[in-house]
């Protein structure tokens, strides 16, 4: 009953675990390993993609810090800044900023800007600040103009934010031109809430959870219905027919139980190929030939009854008697055994992802999730391999204890 209430639970979240899931599963490099029940802190610094400014040269020029610079000449000329595309997560936005990296020296000495910030487009303008004096060439330090309580911002305006710069010079300095090499827009934020963190790469870690549940159920009831069907058929014509195709199918049999399962299955991923389709024919490959013996060992004995010898008097084909008699007869220990394999090969699946054979980086699959966080195990983070291990671990247990289950049930010498 333990078994089956765990299956059952792996089941619900198979069919509804990507629809539970709180967000996408998707890079992020500004939320790497961040811990169960935070909300990290996510910085956008963005560059402008519309600029309007009647008077300044090379414009252009600012959309990297490249040491080209877009230039002013005279005093009063204004420029305005818009589509810094910055994309909130949230409306908790802590810090509003304006990165900008100045040359006064281009010319003369003196000019400084003045700059002021909108959350509107353009429509209000909050109170200007002013960068300091430059007498020398420091445009290779960056100066960071604080607009974060100029407004109240929110996730849903941050997107119509612009800015305005203003060409300023003090008299008595000196009012020659201005140089811009880059200005940015610099938004900090508390992103998503993660109630069991983020991986190495940024992504939830609860979402990984979730939608991994489907992948692990459709690999383990696809690779073990199919390698029961392959083997199955295999075993009770061998075990009802005899002779050359008892001979010939048990010693194919012989030569895939050779090897080893896991050797077997790594060699197969390899030559098909980084994928999940690849891991599940590799597993196929491995996982049929136990089947072929099993069913061969009951229909051995099954044939000899005095069923099988009516359904024959009766007319009977003998693909009828093996289809109708001998498969159905031996349901019981293809169930107990499928039931024991499905949380082995699920097991076996993320020993492939684990070795790099398996999933392709960016899927929610437990064992991609324990490989890529085993380089950051325990520290900095734990609860990546930690958590996806226990999904693992917890599904590969529900299904083992399923089929212990159904074998006691099934098999009438264990009821006595």
């Amino acid at each position: 009953m333990v078994g089956l209430g765990i299956v059952l639970v792996f089941v619900f979240l198979a069919i509804f675990g990507p629809a539970l899931a709180p967000m996408a599963f998707q890079y992020s490099d500004a939320e790497k390993n961040a811990p169960p029940n935070t909300r990290p802190i996510i910085t956008r610094n963005e560059t402008s993609r519309a600029i309007d400014g009647p008077g300044w040269n090379h414009t252009e020029w600012m959309a990297t810090d490249d040491g080209l610079y877009a230039r002013s000449d005279t005093v009063g000329n204004v420029m305005i800044l818009r589509r810094f595309d910055v994309v909130a997560l949230t409306d908790s936005i802590v810090f509003v900023g304006v990165n900008v990296q100045e040359n006064s020296t281009v010319g003369f000495p003196g000019s400084f800007l003045r700059v002021s910030v909108s959350r509107d487009n353009g429509t209000t303008w909050s109170a200007s600040k002013d960068t300091w004096l430059r007498f020398s060439d420091a445009d290779q330090s960056w100066l960071m103009l604080d607009f974060t309580r100029e407004f109240a911002w929110e996730g849903a305006t941050i997107t119509q934010l612009a800015v305005r710069v203003e060409h300023q010079a003090d008299p008595l300095v000196g009012t020659g031109p201005i140089g811009i090499d880059a200005l940015r827009v610099v938004v900090q934020f508390e992103g998503p809430f993660h109630a069991l963190g983020t991986t190495v790469d940024g992504e939830d870690v609860l979402t990984g959870l979730l939608m991994g549940a489907p992948i692990s159920m459709r690999i383990g009831l696809i690779v073990v219905g199919v390698a029961t069907i392959i083997g199955a058929l295999l075993g009770a014509i061998s075990g009802y027919f005899g002779g050359v195709f008892d001979e010939a199918i048990m010693r194919i049999t012989d030569v895939f139980l050779s090897i080893p399962g896991l050797i077997l299955a790594i060699a197969v991923a390899a030559a098909l190929g980084r994928n999940l389709d690849n891991v599940m024919y590799a597993l196929i490959v491995t996982w049929w030939p136990a089947y072929t013996r099993l069913v061969r060992g009951q229909a051995l004995s099954i044939r000899e009854n005095t069923y099988i010898e009516a359904a024959r008097a009766s007319g009977s084909s003998e693909m009828r008697v093996v289809t109708r008699h001998i498969l159905p007869n031996s349901l019981s220990p293809i169930i107990v055994n499928a039931s024991l394999d499905i949380g082995s090969v699920v097991l076996v699946a993320a020993g492939l992802s684990f070795l790099g054979l398996g999933a392709q980086p960016g899927t929610p699959e437990w064992g991609l999730m324990v490989s890529k966080g085993f380089t950051f195990f325990p520290s900095p983070n734990w609860w990546q391999v930690t958590f996806a291990g226990f999904m693992i671990f917890m599904f590969t247990l529900g299904w083992n204890l399923l089929g212990d289950g159904l074998r006691d049930i099934l098999d009438p010498r264990l009821r006595r």
